[in-house]
């Protein structure tokens, strides 16, 4: 089925393409050929299909694998490389014609990332790196030229005009210059939603995210149509077990809210019943509010939320009713995600009429999976340069297939990870601080006898 986002990039780049090389089959083979690269430098398997599906149905079968010379992904594309000429050649213009192209093999490539069909096959990291590359080649030009970053950005050409949004996508990491040293520059919607798609496992927690965000989307479309719309509650129930993705789900989630225009600021304030009640009557009110007035404009994220609704006398409620009230009074700049335990949360959702009418929509992150488990792990070695050898990545397998076998009840998952590559860390400096010389290779390998004994030895049935 052809994705109208990809139509739309793909015919931009293509009509910027043909009408600045003045020949239309030379401008169609070469785009094709830039695409045929790009989805083989992605693809894990079935490279072939994908590109002949794409064909196909968006180049009408004009340019089947066979009939193109594909060139190496380590080089920029040769589109990208002509279309970036042409801007750097004309002072006149205001197109940012090497954007065009960029913007297309994001669509592309989060249209892979997303679709059920592809997702598996499909390497997010080199999507990445890809994107990355071609960023990085407009932020350098930009650097050469102080004005292109102005002239690409504003006015409109009579051949193509860039959308407010294309421009944002295509210049999020190349305005650096214009902001102060210790600011980031913000995350675009695209970013995030390739941030959410590549998190380890959560598969379930990633559908049911991406439906949200689709159902808000049309429903913005349908408003500014006039339209009638269901009314769509953003406020979510996260069900699961500590370390399984709960707040870094939230956290996202909050940055596109904003992107979508859901949230002001798009801020995430966490709290748990510590930071809500207090030890006497009317405090509490008081210090809840606080932390609402604080996430106005983002999301109120409470962990632990089944706290809150101890009975008896207990000021659990206090605080609970004011967010209740907090969140009727500002429905359309306050998101509220309450998380916890499955059971608890159940309960808690249940005692309570405000709550259960307000919480309508729960998501259930699942335990990690060992395989799933290893691949955390390796994440956090990956930044410092570290992996385990065959012999500790053996031991660490074991061991990963005996927890997850034998979960004890405080089993917290991610960071059950964090914790064994912090005392791995550990028990490998102790080792290397002994020897008088250390080579690269040393530093970068995680031994067996590096690993905790509870985790290189046997374990106990």
């Amino acid at each position: 089925m052809m994705d109208p986002a990809v139509k739309n990039a793909f015919d931009k780049v293509l009509a910027v393409s043909e009408s600045i090389d003045g020949d239309e089959y030379s401008a169609r083979k070469i785009l094709a050929e830039d695409i045929r690269t790009f989805i083989s430098y992605i693809s894990k398997s079935g490279a072939e299909e994908r590109y002949g599906f794409f064909d196909e149905v968006y180049q009408k079968g004009s340019y089947p694998s066979p009939d193109l010379d594909p060139s190496s992904a380590d080089i920029l594309p040769k589109t990208f490389v002509r279309l970036k000429n042409y801007d750097c050649s004309s002072h006149e213009h205001k197109l940012n014609a090497a954007g065009l192209y960029l913007v297309f093999v994001s669509e592309l490539g989060k249209y892979y990332l997303l679709n059920r069909f592809d997702k598996k096959d499909v390497d997010p990291q080199k999507f990445l790196d890809y994107v990355r590359v071609l960023q990085e080649s407009l932020h350098q030009e930009e650097k050469h030229d102080p004005d292109k970053k102005s002239k690409n950005t504003s006015g409109s050409d009579k051949k193509e005009t860039l959308t407010k949004e294309e421009s944002k996508r295509v210049n999020a990491q190349t305005t650096d210059d214009e902001q102060p040293k210790d600011v980031e520059p913000e995350e675009t919607l695209d970013e995030l939603l390739i941030k959410l798609n590549t998190l380890i496992g959560l598969a379930g927690v990633k559908q049911e995210v991406n439906t949200l965000i689709n159902l808000i989307k049309i429903k913005k479309i349908r408003d500014s149509r006039g339209m009638e719309t269901a009314n769509i509650s953003k406020h979510l129930v996260f069900l699961g077990n500590p370390g399984t993705g709960k707040t870094t789900v939230a956290r996202l989630l909050s940055k596109i809210y904003k992107q979508l225009g859901v949230l002001e600021t798009g801020q995430l304030v966490e709290v748990d019943r510590a930071g809500l009640v207090a030890g006497y009557v009317g405090q509490t009110a008081l210090k809840t509010k606080e932390k609402v007035d604080e996430a106005m404009g983002g999301i109120l994220f409470i962990d632990e939320a089944y706290t809150l609704a101890k009975g008896g006398s207990d000021f659990g409620q206090e605080a609970i009713d004011t967010i209740l009230k907090a969140m009727e009074d500002n429905r359309e700049n306050l998101v509220v995600i309450v998380a916890g335990y499955p059971e608890p949360m159940e309960q808690f959702l249940g005692s309570n009429p405000g709550l259960k009418s307000r919480f309508n929509k729960n998501i259930m992150f699942e335990d990690y999976t060992e395989e799933e488990l290893l691949l955390i792990f390796n994440a956090f070695c990956k930044p410092y340069g570290m992996k385990l050898s065959s012999e500790a990545e053996n031991a660490v397998k074991s061991y990963l297939h005996w927890l997850v076998e034998h979960k004890p009840e405080s089993f917290a998952n991610g960071r059950e990870m964090r914790n064994l590559f912090e005392l791995t860390l550990s028990n490998q400096a102790n080792r290397l601080a002994e020897k008088t010389e250390i080579t690269d290779e040393e530093l970068s390998i995680i031994s067996k006898t590096d690993l905790p004994d509870w985790v290189s030895s046997p374990q106990e049935e």
